[in-house]
C-alpha cells in the first residue's frame, strides 16, 4: 500500500502493485507476438533484455514492499542495462567503448527519469502508452520494423492498467511499473537509434520521452542552483508545481500525453532530413512547448502562493 504523506497527490492508501499486471502481460504475450510476427523469440537480445526485466522489476517489488536503500535499486538499475548493452543493444558510436558506455547511462538515466516522473494519476501510464503506440506506428517508417508489435503490446498494456488510475486512482504501477516501462522505453530508444534507415530517426526515442527528460533535468539544475540535496525526496517537478498551483490532474496529465505526442510527430518531420536548420527548427519545435510548460508553472507558482519548492 502507498500510503500518502505530505508530498502525495492521493489522500487514501492505494495499492502499488499495478505495475506486475502490466509487465506480466507483456511478458507473456510478447513470445506470441514475436512468433506470429516471424521474428525471434529465444534471440540473445531478448534472453539477455528478458533477464534485465526480471531482475529489476524483482528488486523493484521488493524495495515496493521493504524501502530499500536507493544504492540497492541503483545497483539492479546499472546491472539491468548492462545486460541490455551485453546483449547487443546499444549506440555503435563515437566508438564501440563510448557508445556501450554512453547506452548505460541512458538506460540508467531513462529508467529512473520514468520512475520520477509517476507522481499524479495517469501521467506516466498515458505518456508511455502514447509513446509506444507512435512507435508502434512509426516503426515501418524508420526502417525498424522489428519493433512494431512489441511497441503495440506495450501500448495496449497499459491502455488495458489507465481505467484503474485514471482519472480516480485505485491502483498505481508502482516501482516494477515504472521502472520496468522506463527500462523497456530506454531499450526502444537504443534499438531505433541503431537501426533506423532515417538520417536523424534516432531523435524518436528521445523525442517521445522530451517531456519527462525535460522535467528531471529542469529540476535537478533547479536544485543544485538552489543548493538542495538531490537525493532527498521531494515535490518540486514541474508537473507537481502544477498540480499544486491548484489545475486539475487530469489536466495536468493529458497536457502531458499531448506533449509526448507532439514529440512523436516533431520526430516524423524531422527524421528524414539532414540539413543544419531543419535539425535547429526540430530542437525548437521540442523545446519551445517545454519552455511554456516552465513559464506557465513557474507563474501559477508565483500566484498561487504555494510554498517552498
Amino acid at each position: 500500500m502507498d500510503h500518502p504523506d505530505h508530498r502525495s497527490a492521493h489522500a487514501t492508501p492505494t495499492p502499488k502493485g499495478g505495475g506486475i499486471g502490466v509487465m506480466v502481460a507483456f511478458g507473456l504475450f510478447f513470445p506470441v507476438l514475436q512468433g506470429v510476427a516471424g521474428q525471434p523469440v529465444f534471440s540473445f537480445p531478448c534472453l539477455m533484455a528478458a533477464g534485465a526485466l526480471v531482475l529489476l522489476c524483482g528488486v523493484s517489488w521488493l524495495d515496493d514492499l521493504y524501502q530499500w536503500h536507493p544504492g540497492l535499486k541503483f545497483a539492479a538499475q546499472t546491472i539491468a542495462a548492462c545486460l541490455i548493452v551485453a546483449g547487443g543493444v546499444h549506440l555503435t558510436g563515437p566508438t564501440p567503448l563510448a557508445g556501450a558506455a554512453l547506452s548505460v547511462l541512458w538506460l540508467v538515466f531513462i529508467t529512473n527519469a520514468v520512475n520520477f516522473m509517476d507522481g499524479l494519476n495517469g501521467l506516466i501510464a498515458g505518456c508511455l502508452a502514447c509513446a509506444a503506440l507512435c512507435v508502434g506506428l512509426a516503426a515501418p517508417f524508420f526502417g525498424v520494423p522489428a519493433l512494431q508489435w512489441p511497441a503495440l503490446l506495450l501500448s495496449a498494456c497499459l491502455v488495458g492498467f489507465l481505467p484503474f488510475n485514471f482519472p480516480h486512482a485505485r491502483i498505481f504501477l508502482g516501482d516494477v511499473g515504472s521502472q520496468g516501462c522506463g527500462l523497456l522505453a530506454g531499450i526502444a530508444s537504443l534499438y531505433i537509434a541503431s537501426h533506423t534507415i532515417l538520417p536523424r530517426g534516432g531523435i524518436l526515442g528521445p523525442a517521445l520521452l522530451f517531456p519527462l527528460v525535460y522535467d528531471v533535468l529542469f529540476t535537478l539544475i533547479r536544485r543544485l542552483y538552489m543548493r538542495q540535496t538531490l537525493v532527498q525526496a521531494h515535490r518540486g517537478h514541474l508537473y507537481q508545481i502544477i498540480y499544486r498551483s491548484a489545475v486539475a490532474v487530469p489536466v495536468v496529465s493529458l497536457l502531458e500525453w499531448g506533449l509526448t505526442l507532439w514529440g512523436g510527430g516533431v520526430a516524423c518531420l524531422v527524421a528524414p532530413t539532414t540539413g543544419f536548420w531543419s535539425g535547429m527548427a526540430g530542437a525548437a519545435l521540442l523545446i519551445l512547448p517545454q519552455l511554456a510548460w516552465t513559464l506557465w508553472g513557474v507563474l501559477r507558482a508565483r500566484q498561487r502562493a504555494i510554498g517552498p519548492w
